[in-house]
């Protein structure tokens, strides 16, 4: 949270003074909270609602923390652009006439009353046998100290499973989140 100092009518302030003040406000905006992770090499095929459990951390700055790999704490109220990209092979026993389709949903976990509610949806269909499919959930999220954001996928039209490629799991899948304005009471104007 940035921090305002507060000083009487035409007071006389020192540098000494100001410094504390710039130093952590600049420091906030210029190396914002921020968390990206990477590869989902366990979650190997779904068909119904499934969490994302991710491999590991690319980078995180100001304390985002995970119990789990599977959901991640905000470590500082305010507003965030949160994405995540999944990318996975459709079922094996699609016959090219009817679409398959993947989702990914954002969710988060409030910490005052341990609710969640979905926040980000995407959805993306193919008729493509053998293919892959990419799925991408991004917007602007407003989180409170402490909540927890989470990726969960569902696959319909049967088995989706991880994507085989040269390319790493990791490559291909990652979820994100930076702080854009530390001050935000919310989404709202």
């Amino acid at each position: 949270m940035l921090t305002y100092p507060s000083w009487s009518p035409r007071q006389l302030v020192s540098a000494a003074d100001l410094n504390p003040y710039l130093f952590e406000n600049n420091k906030q905006l210029t190396s914002p909270s921020a968390f990206r992770v990477k590869g989902l090499e366990s979650l190997a095929s779904f068909s119904s609602k499934t969490d994302a459990k991710w491999d590991g951390w690319d980078f995180q700055r100001q304390g985002w923390t995970s119990p789990n790999m599977v959901k991640f704490r905000c470590p500082s109220a305010g507003t965030y652009f949160v994405t995540t990209n999944l990318t996975f092979r459709p079922p094996s026993d699609m016959d090219g006439k009817k679409s398959a389709q993947v989702d990914a949903m954002v969710s988060v976990q409030f910490p005052q009353d341990d609710s969640t509610n979905d926040l980000l949806k995407s959805l993306n269909t193919t008729k493509i046998v053998g293919s892959y499919l990419s799925v991408n959930c991004s917007g602007l999220v407003h989180l409170p100290e402490g909540a927890f954001i989470s990726v969960r996928v569902t696959g319909w039209g049967g088995e989706w499973t991880k994507a085989t490629s040269e390319n790493k799991s990791s490559s291909m899948n990652s979820f994100a989140a930076i702080q854009i304005a530390p001050d935000a009471k919310g989404l709202a104007g």
